[in-house]
């Protein structure tokens, strides 16, 4: 089983959350198995905020 793209998302809200679910998920069962596909995640979906973060809005 895989997890889906962070580009999957609608918003970039929605793919955090999934996110933050699924390590705690993880995180709570010790299933290091997902370890490769958290930290593919986890580099998709700092991409993802690298391009969509607007400094200028905070």
């Amino acid at each position: 089983m895989s997890l889906p793209s962070a580009y999957d998302f609608k918003t970039l809200d929605e793919a955090v959350v999934f996110y933050t679910r699924t390590v705690a998920a993880v995180v709570k069962t010790r299933d290091r198995s997902w370890y490769d596909e958290l930290m593919r995640f986890k580099r998709e979906l700092h991409e993802r905020i690298d391009r969509e973060y607007d400094p200028t809005a905070l």
